[in-house]
């Protein structure tokens, strides 16, 4: 699942795809081909990939990674994670880690949508701060010196489908929300909060600009008519674009108000001694820093028993 609605761009001061292209562009072998490369676990869900490794002497290895939605943690939650993983157990002796490209496939879809992620490195097999730059299908043929499988390959095993979860939206007080941990952008920081705030700066992220006072009454709105309709949660999600426009929404207010009521990207908080999120970190950072009084957040309840 991802937290954010939109992917950040490539932080300034890296070199973008042609640069590396001009710098690395070499005839690589392939020499690492793992259908089922398991990187961590997720909720219980195994976190897989195909992973591919192209390498040739004096040029930084090239590693491939496609993934399908059911496989636990995305490439872009897991990026970090995924690529120091990939660098320590297949390409170790490497002073560098490798060029990391990522490819979100559906099975029996074929799609061009490929990506290449830039990483600060903080030592050895140590990846922090991603970027997403978009790469062709032949720019990265052209890096590897060879056409790439882009496929998931036929090693692929599915993860069993887990027992149907109900859906279910509760409106919960912003304060009562667990406390956000900083995660990769700047402005989640404790440091950097307290300068933009003293000089009321919002303006930091996609986040911090939207009015989420607004879009949370709108939201709970949306679910409590549709309750009163005597319409499932799950009803709502299923027609999430004409509900919300029912209701008057604003162009301007659709993408936070849907990232409030998609049951994949809403905002999940997991209360208790460990509170965490699955999803909405940085949005509930923003509500805090914004003072909003309460929201809309995912929850799924078990499966109804079988009679």
């Amino acid at each position: 699942m991802s937290d954010q609605p939109s992917k950040p761009s490539h932080p300034d001061g890296r070199p973008g795809v042609e640069e590396i292209l001009r710098i690395h562009a070499a005839p690589r072998q392939r020499s690492v081909d793992e259908h089922m490369f398991m990187a961590d676990e997720s909720g219980g869900v195994p976190c897989t990939f195909r992973l591919q490794l192209f390498t040739v002497a004096g040029h930084r290895t090239v590693a491939m990674a496609t993934q399908t939605p059911d496989e636990g943690r995305s490439l872009t939650n897991g990026a970090e994670r995924y690529a120091s993983m990939a660098w320590e157990v297949h390409d170790a002796d490497a002073t560098e880690p490798p060029i990391w490209i990522q490819h979100q496939v559906h099975p029996g879809e074929t799609t061009d949508d490929y990506e290449m992620v830039p990483f600060d490195v903080d030592g050895r097999f140590e990846l922090s701060r991603p970027g997403w730059l978009p790469i062709t299908k032949r720019q990265l043929d052209t890096l590897v010196g060879a056409e790439v499988d882009g496929s998931r390959g036929e090693g692929y095993i599915p993860h069993p489908a887990p027992p149907e979860e109900q859906l279910r939206y509760e409106i919960m007080a912003v304060a009562d929300l667990p406390e956000p941990d900083p995660f990769r952008a700047a402005c989640m920081t404790p440091l950097r909060r307290a300068l933009a705030r003293l000089r009321r700066r919002t303006d930091c992220c996609w986040y911090h600009t939207q009015d989420w006072s607004t879009v949370s009454e709108l939201a709970i709105r949306v679910v409590e008519q549709a309750r009163r309709e005597g319409k499932t949660d799950r009803d709502v999600a299923d027609q999430l674009s004409t509900r919300t426009r029912e209701l008057g929404a604003d162009d301007s207010d659709l993408p936070a108000l849907h990232s409030l009521l998609n049951p994949a990207i809403g905002i999940m908080p997991h209360l208790g001694k460990n509170a965490s999120y699955t999803n909405g970190n940085h949005r509930a950072r923003a509500m805090k820093d914004a003072r909003v009084d309460r929201t809309v957040v995912v929850t799924w309840l078990p499966p109804e028993p079988d009679c």
